[in-house]
């Protein structure tokens, strides 16, 4: 019989989950599609992948909505179950609410584990397309940028064609690199010149490449050893600044989950800080713990007969929690990127106070 009371209460929850995610879904897409139709297509750029465009941006959107979508899941169910006196039954039965709260407990931190291991992969591929359609047809230019075992790599596109830059380490403001070799093709894709320097400064609309080694290509693209030349100093023109490339590089949310321990180390080789990525990582991991205390806030909340009245009131109070637990979660993680606390203390503090609320209100409500 428990058991299939367990069953029972975990698919009402499950329901409410579903539910609260679909309704977050509707409202992503639905925002996104007007903004890229208001915003982008003023701009005279083609409609045809706004559609696309929305539904690639959409869960990278949603799963910095996650927390509170079972937030208000989990109100929904437990909400139901009090207003068709369920919940006086169950409890008249003898089980307290640890017991009832078991399976959907037990829920949420399965759902917080497939999070960062299935959806967040999903969601950064998602979003690295969206970035390149973005890109494409609105920005009217396709500047890469990447990190890899070989270093730094950037690719810029000019009307003349295209410039790819190689560099071994960069400083931590990313206007500097070390270790450069620069590689411009024609708009025809064919490599015109090479050039290698030990270092490059930027500077606005330009890179000052110190030192170079040039090697001019002829016609037929081999290299023309006997007109490579030194020179002290050449400019090669670029559209990047220094907060687009640190901009490109401290956005975590476009690698999944599983490359971003190799990409943290990557970071911190080529001269970058990986505050951020270590600070995302961590947050990712604290997912199942912020969804189990999510829960035991929506229960807390809810758990009373809909006949004590003031359901209104619980509901206005519980979305206000919910709320102030994401601007301590905010809060916190600006904390922790500006160095100012531990990473670790700011991914975990926030699920762990949330875990600490939820658990003294249901203490009260259960033994108070």
């Amino acid at each position: 019989m428990i058991g299939a009371l367990n069953l029972y209460i975990l698919r009402r929850h499950l329901a409410g989950l579903i539910m609260a995610l679909g309704a977050a879904l509707i409202l992503v897409l639905v925002g996104d599609l007007v903004e890229l139709s208001g915003e982008r297509l003023a701009v005279g750029a083609d409609p045809a992948p706004i559609l696309t465009m929305a539904m690639l941006h959409a869960p990278s959107i949603l799963s910095e909505t996650l927390p509170f979508i079972v937030l208000l899941g989990s109100l929904a169910a437990f909400l139901r179950l009090a207003r068709s006196s369920e919940l006086v039954v169950i409890r008249a039965a003898g089980l307290s609410v640890w017991r009832i709260l078991r399976m959907p407990v037990l829920c949420a931190i399965v759902l917080g584990a497939l999070t960062f291991s299935v959806w967040n992969p999903i969601a950064a591929t998602s979003l690295a397309r969206y970035e390149v359609l973005d890109s494409r047809h609105f920005d009217g230019r396709e500047s890469l940028l990447s990190l890899s075992a070989e270093g730094l790599w950037l690719r810029q596109s000019s009307p003349e064609g295209q410039t790819v830059i190689n560099a071994t380490r960069a400083s931590a403001n990313g206007e500097e690199l070390i270790g450069v070799s620069i590689f411009e093709f024609d708009v025809d894709g064919v490599l015109d010149r090479r050039m290698s320097a030990r270092s490059a400064t930027l500077s606005p609309g330009a890179w000052q490449v110190q030192r170079a080694r040039i090697w001019d290509i002829d016609g037929e693209g081999a290299f023309a050893m006997v007109r490579g030349r030194d020179v002290d100093a050449i400019e090669v023109p670029t559209d990047l600044t220094s907060s687009r490339i640190l901009e490109s590089f401290a956005d975590p949310q476009a690698l999944s989950f599983w490359d971003l321990s190799d990409f943290i180390d990557t970071l911190d080789a080529s001269g970058f800080s990986s505050v951020r990525h270590r600070l995302y990582m961590q947050t990712e991991l604290a997912r199942p713990l912020m969804f189990a205390a999510m829960v035991l806030i929506a229960a807390g909340f809810s758990m009373r007969h809909v006949r004590f009245g003031s359901v209104g009131v619980r509901v206005l109070l519980c979305v206000i929690v919910g709320f102030g637990i994401f601007f301590l979660s905010d809060f916190t993680q600006a904390l922790g990127a500006a160095g100012t606390i531990p990473v670790f203390v700011a991914a975990w503090v926030p699920p762990v106070a949330a875990l600490l609320l939820a658990t003294s209100l249901l203490l009260h409500l259960e033994d108070g």
